[in-house]
């Protein structure tokens, strides 16, 4: 007696024997089996070997493995030998489901390979992203991009590859896809098709991503646009940075700290003065003291190296129909963008919302007073406000961010240290204009949280310099965030933008290190504002993200109930690690001497850094072995 050649029907009879001996509480289980069993009746395909029932809708490999153990009991009670899938069938039926010619091609040679060397061996199938997925557009769009030799953001990935791609390459929140496309750049990244590097994170194709990039748009027949004209097109991708000229004054002149020389302007010049120099203008040569002890005649050479600089550095429009000017000052990259080259524009973070039934109040009641808003997943902060190149549609962050509190979840947040960790990050990120928007309305009483209250406010005014807004409701929120986009957007009507371009940022504290040596150099005219781009501000200013031993250590502390901000700094200065802690506590010979550990330690603290006895008892429960 032989087996059928089609095993549907006796699949579907077990299944159903599997659903037969399932107890009433398992009825979840039973529905699974239920499901399984009229989706592998409806197929219309030939059901034999027990691999083949991955095809089918609600069959997985457990059903599988269990449909198979009875597979084998069958064969045995019958005495035929168990059917077994051979390699060279797996391939070509692996054929039916490819949807490029590249595809094809590839597993018809692996088929031939297979059957010259026998079935035994199984050779690993080549990684080809199917067509019009993620990974297919990530590959081509780097391509089209070039970035071989030089890396791109995740953004200008986005942005080119959306075209080659039919599901959304970034999350939805507003349909509720909380994943888009882009998660395939991990499948890339694993089979060494795409590299990433540097902080903010940028991507480059390998040899072989390459490649197969180029493999792909050729099967396809795809055509990048203004490919005829030997280009492509103007994103952020095409900054490049081998051309850029050198901004560090020093090091073009050759010169050293205890030389005196000529200067377009007088001693307070910099940088700032030669990078937005009118060309027109005739110099005024005028000698700055660098060292008190000496003064040196300046050379030919190096006056015609200022020249030079001048030249280099002129505010003129640079052309060829660019927009912006790119330059780099200790070693890190910038662009210039002059006033009227960008719009300037709010972004509300998707979480904020009026109710659950009404999630997209705010950006639907600004664009009814004429203001464009978009709608996205926000690092730091609820609103921020950022400046877009009219021309390269690049974004960078500007001097201004709100953080939105209704008076619960301001309770709330100081219950649970979260309103600490968001001060301390909105701290770093570098915005001039911080605001707390603070709406009195609540959800729910606060009982016992009034003084609670009163005290967040006065820190957030007083202690911390923050600005407040507050507002009654919803509406009047909507009002001042109007009032004030009337302001920034008349403010940036007359400012030029220094938008810089970092690649090798550790953490949080050299985000702002870097905007703030800019700064320094650049924001001595009142005209001009220093900002990082707002992929890099996305990336660096993330809860969890580039995040330090020591702050990690902090923000465990903090779980604890009782100890605030300032009292786990006070332990991390004292005790820089989680291994430092509990090397501490275990080196206590008693649970009294460990209990009394922090107090000993921090009990005469000034201040809110200050450990009582009771807190150092609660610290002990959590890390002592007693």
């Amino acid at each position: 007696m032989s087996l059928p050649s089609d095993l549907k029907h006796l699949y579907a009879q077990w299944l159903e024997e599997f659903t037969a001996v399932l107890n009433p509480r398992q009825d979840q289980l039973a529905s699974t089996y239920d499901k399984a069993r009229r989706n592998l009746l409806d197929a219309e395909s030939v059901i034999y070997y027990p691999q083949d029932l991955k095809k089918i809708k609600g069959i997985g490999d457990t059903i599988m493995r269990r449909l198979e153990k009875r597979l084998q009991q069958h064969c045995s009670e019958l005495g035929v030998p168990v059917p077994v899938r051979p390699t060279a069938s797996e391939l070509q039926r692996g054929l039916k489901r490819t949807t490029t010619a590249l595809r094809s091609k590839s597993a018809e040679g692996t088929t031939e390979n297979v059957n010259q060397s026998g079935p035994a061996k199984k050779r690993q199938r080549k990684y080809i992203p199917k067509k019009r997925s993620g990974g297919y557009g990530i590959l081509l769009a780097l391509l089209q991009a070039n970035a071989v030799t030089r890396g791109i953001s995740k953004d200008s990935i986005v942005e080119i590859g959306q075209r080659y791609c039919d599901s959304s390459m970034g999350p939805n929140f507003m349909t509720k896809e909380l994943r888009g496309a882009w998660s395939a750049v991990k499948s890339l990244i694993k089979h060494e098709l795409v590299v990433e590097q540097g902080r903010p994170k940028i991507y480059f194709l390998t040899e072989e991503g390459q490649q197969l990039a180029k493999t792909l748009k050729l099967a396809d027949k795809i055509v990048f646009e203004n490919e005829n004209e030997g280009g492509t097109e103007g994103f952020e991708c095409n900054r490049v940075v081998d051309s850029e000229v050198t901004a560090n004054l020093h090091q073009l002149l050759g010169i050293e700290g205890n030389t005196t020389v000529s200067r377009p302007e007088d001693a307070s010049s910099s940088l700032i003065n030669v990078t937005f120099q009118d060309p027109n203008a005739t110099p005024v040569n005028k000698q700055s003291r660098i060292s008190r002890s000496r003064t040196l005649a300046i050379s030919t050479p190096v006056s015609r190296t200022i020249a030079g600089v001048r030249r280099a550095y002129s505010i003129e429009k640079p052309q060829n129909g660019e927009s912006t000017l790119k330059r780099r000052f200790d070693g890190i990259s910038y662009e210039v963008w002059h006033k009227g080259t960008y719009e300037v524009y709010p972004i509300i973070d998707h979480r904020e919302v009026k109710s659950h039934q009404n999630r997209d109040f705010f950006a639907k009641a600004l664009e009814l007073k004429g203001i464009k808003c978009e709608i996205r997943q926000l690092a730091l902060g609820d609103i921020v406000w950022i400046a877009k190149n009219t021309k390269t549609g690049t974004e960078c962050i500007l001097n201004t961010i709100i953080e939105r509190k209704r008076l619960d979840d301001l309770a709330i947040s100081i219950r649970d240290n979260r309103f600490m960790e968001q001060k301390n990050r909105l701290e770093k990120s570098g915005c001039k204009n911080k605001y707390y928007l603070i709406e009195e309305t609540m959800a729910r009483t606060m009982e016992g949280m009034t003084e609670a209250l009163k005290t967040a406010l006065w820190v957030i005014l007083v202690y911390y310099r923050f600005s407040m807004i507050r507002t009654v409701n919803a509406d009047e929120t909507v009002e001042k965030l109007y009032a004030l986009h009337t302001v920034i957007n008349r403010e940036y009507l007359e400012k030029n933008l220094v938008v810089i371009y970092p690649n090798d940022l550790r953490n949080q504290d050299d985000f702002l290190k870097v905007l703030e040596k800019f700064r320094l150099e650049f924001e001595k005219d009142h005209t001009i504002e220093c900002c990082h781009t707002y992929p890099c501000f996305q990336e660096i200013m993330g809860k969890g993200e580039m995040s330090t031993v020591g702050e990690l250590t902090i923000r465990i502390l903090m779980y604890i109930n009782g100890v605030s901000i300032e009292k786990a700094v006070a332990i991390q200065s004292r005790f820089p690690t989680l291994n430092h802690i509990l090397t501490a506590y275990n080196e206590c010979e008693t649970e009294e001497e460990a209990k009394l550990l922090m107090f000993s330690k921090l009990g005469d603290a000034p201040g809110t850094k200050k450990i009582t006895k009771g807190l150092s008892e609660k610290i002990a429960d959590v890390f002592s072995k007693f």
